[in-house]
């Protein structure tokens, strides 16, 4: 088979010209004829004893050789990829440019393909390594996270309900007049500011008093999930039952032994040394972050919008599956958050374009260092997910073997084991800034699913 690769004009893009011997499609043709002589019922013919004459003007010699051409050419494809090592990231268009009997079958392929990366400097880059040590303000966070664990909440007689407090309600929602599904529930506890609900809708119940009863009228977002409910006015009967007030603990000694320590001294050094290992991780993550940006900064690249389209779709998918785990439905997860996939699609395409340049960055660094991965990494990362799964490491293999997950194992190793390499070749000093935790800046990922952070 005769492969030739042509650069088009067009960015990323390249024309693959295949010809494929006229013996070897001639053989998938025979067995196109077979096929359909044992498919086809004519009087005076044994079932697959139909001349190939009498198929083709009953079928078509045309309709035969399509047929003949859909079964053989994803393999013909595949193996001009090999032979050109050719990189696809896309599907390609095919064009048929020569199929006739007794002459070779030939046909171009015109693809886009992972760019070319001219890389910046990358040996040496200068990065700051965020401090490790807790704060006062983070220890206060994680002090009043458990007060807020621990409190409890108190019913109210005496007064109206103010921000914070917790009611106890019925509610009916109607808009154009009529109920909607999902506007309505008897006996909800509800906190009054959470923003639980609709703009507008908690701050009209601030001044009810129980066992009073109003009604209240909340417009929905124009950006809300639902198309039915977006924009449109809804009208809510609201009765209040209860109104709680949370109590909040006096951070003592006793409340120490409530959280399973003696005194609130050793509480807070419990604290401290978890908050340590959390900035720890951050801080590691957070200069693997930085040198790849910085190499990725320097570096120019021309990224072809489809990639960035198909790491969009792989964010989603990821978003799919963790609304699974939490039992939702990714429609059902929209729903509640009042998005649509078209606002993660506009909302993610710069983070997806980051992901995407720097992962390229970093492939293209590994070939030029040379850093592979070796068959017993390989076989390690396949028995920590065989382990996880708690199947037998054989088993795993042979499914990653079968699926073809074996080759982007590798690939995402190679990632790894290059921002390894990167850091350790990088000049880290110490930050100056003390961030609080929580409030880092949110690197992006470059390893892992998609990347490590």
């Amino acid at each position: 088979m005769k492969v030739e690769v042509q650069k088009l004009e067009e960015k990323n893009t390249i024309l693959i010209k295949v010809e494929v011997p006229a013996d070897r499609f001639s053989e998938v043709l025979d067995k196109t004829y077979k096929k359909i002589a044992n498919q086809l019922v004519i009087p005076g013919f044994r079932k697959g004893r139909i001349p190939k004459p009498v198929i083709d003007s009953r079928v078509g010699k045309r309709s035969v050789q399509e047929e003949a051409l859909q079964s053989a050419l994803p393999q013909y494809y595949i193996e001009a990829l090999q032979d050109s090592k050719v990189e696809p990231v896309d599907q390609p268009k095919i064009d048929i440019v020569q199929m006739e009997e007794g002459k070779p079958l030939k046909f171009t392929a015109t693809v886009v393909v992972t760019p070319e990366v001219k890389l910046g400097e990358y040996k040496g880059v200068e990065v700051e390594k965020l401090s490790t040590e807790p704060t006062d303000e983070e220890i206060s966070h994680q002090i009043e996270s458990l007060r807020e664990s621990f409190a409890t909440l108190e019913l109210v007689e005496d007064r109206a309900a103010n921000d914070g407090d917790f009611v106890l309600i019925d509610f009916e929602g109607f808009v154009d007049g009529r109920p909607f599904e999902g506007g309505s529930a008897n006996d909800y506890l509800l906190e009054i500011g959470s923003e639980t609900f609709i703009p507008g809708f908690e701050e009209q119940l601030v001044g009810m008093k129980k066992g009073e009863a109003k009604e209240i009228t909340v417009p929905f977002p124009d950006d809300y999930g639902s198309e039915k409910l977006a924009g449109k006015e809804a009208k809510f009967k609201i009765s209040l039952k209860e109104i709680k007030e949370k109590k909040l603990q006096e951070v003592d000694d006793d409340f120490a032994k409530q959280v399973g320590f003696d005194t609130v001294d050793e509480l807070q050094s419990d604290i401290k040394e978890k908050i340590r290992e959390v900035k720890k991780k951050l801080a590691e993550s957070s200069i693997k972050s930085a040198v790849v940006e910085k190499i990725a900064d320097s570096s120019e690249l021309d990224i072809p919008e489809v990639m960035i389209e198909n790491e969009i779709d792989d964010m989603i998918d990821d978003l799919a599956r963790d609304a699974r785990r939490q039992g939702m439905e990714l429609d059902q997860y929209l729903n509640l958050v009042g998005k649509t996939k078209e606002d993660l699609k506009n909302e993610w395409r710069d983070r997806a374009r980051n992901r995407v340049r720097g992962r390229l960055v970093v492939e293209a660094v590994a070939k030029a260092e040379n850093i592979e991965v070796t068959p017993e990494e390989v076989d390690n990362e396949v028995e920590k997910a065989a382990e996880a799964a708690g199947r037998d490491f054989e088993e795993v293999k042979q499914i990653f073997t079968m699926r073809g997950s074996l080759d982007e194992l590798k690939k995402r190793l190679i990632i790894s084991k290059t921002i390894d390499w990167l850091v350790e070749h990088a000049k880290i000093k110490e930050s100056s800034n003390e961030k609080a935790l929580g409030k880092q800046e949110e690197k992006e990922k470059i390893q892992g699913d998609k990347g490590t952070e």
